[in-house]
């Protein structure tokens, strides 16, 4: 059992779908790499503009990712759980971060230094695909909720958010996770909603037997309801075999 501080860190990335698929060349150069970093509820990792320093993945806690406006509102974008992933546009173009990420409640995070990363990679340029798998799966959940918003009701679009965010925050046994801890106001700012056109949706949604509604929960009580409303196989048949 590969631990540190006290972690076990091979044991939480093996619950992981993308980090399981992986050669077990690259599954244990990635934990010779990882660094755990320990964070306090509110302590931000890395800011919007700070040069790429490596990827991450998520052990313990919950983590945010922000945006700001031009005013300086800041409003969350994404909820970051374990095992996320995320720092992986910065290994191939390595450009500045676009989000602010700060811990929500204490969090572990991995952290897979930038330089010790691409030493690997030049070693074995052939685990640059496995990377590149992972991008193009946040890229396909990306597309998935963009594609709806100028063509869906309301209805839709607060469903194609919640797929995403279940779908980006798997459980322990590679399932997608059906109860989502998420405020409502927060599902607005994502979508450029109103709280109150939310609430509607989501009562709507609730009727027709799809979800619960709980303090600061969603549960979704119809997994594969939802995702036929959205046509939700359509954009990922990778993951589907995860559930």
């Amino acid at each position: 059992m590969d631990t540190a501080g006290g972690i076990d860190v091979a044991g939480i990335l093996a619950t992981d779908t993308w980090y399981r698929d992986l050669p077990a060349s690259l599954q244990q150069a990635l934990v010779k790499i990882g660094v755990p970093r320990r964070l306090q509820a509110g302590q931000r990792l890395f800011s919007r503009g700070d040069a790429t320093n490596g990827l991450y993945a998520v052990l313990e806690g919950r983590l945010a990712a922000i945006d700001v406006s031009e005013h300086g509102d800041e409003s969350v974008q994404l909820h970051l759980e374990p095992v996320s992933w995320f720092g992986e546009m910065g290994l191939y173009d390595r450009l500045p971060r676009v989000h602010h990420i700060r811990a929500e409640q204490a969090a572990t995070v991995l952290w897979l230094s930038d330089v010790l990363l691409r030493e690997h990679l030049k070693r074995e340029p052939e685990h640059w695909f496995h990377f590149g798998l992972l991008l193009t799966q946040k890229l396909r959940l990306a597309l998935f909720v963009l594609e709806g918003r100028k063509v869906d009701s309301n209805d839709l679009r607060v469903a194609r958010i919640l797929l995403m965010l279940a779908q980006s925050a798997l459980s322990a046994k590679g399932e997608t996770k059906q109860r989502v801890s998420i405020q409502q106001q927060e599902v607005a700012e994502m979508l450029g909603m109103s709280r109150q056109t939310v609430n509607q949706a989501l009562q709507r949604l609730k009727a027709e037997g799809l979800l619960q509604l709980a303090y600061n929960k969603v549960e979704i009580t119809d997994l594969e309801a939802l995702r036929a409303k959205v046509h939700f196989e359509n954009w990922l048949p990778l993951m589907r075999s995860a559930d």
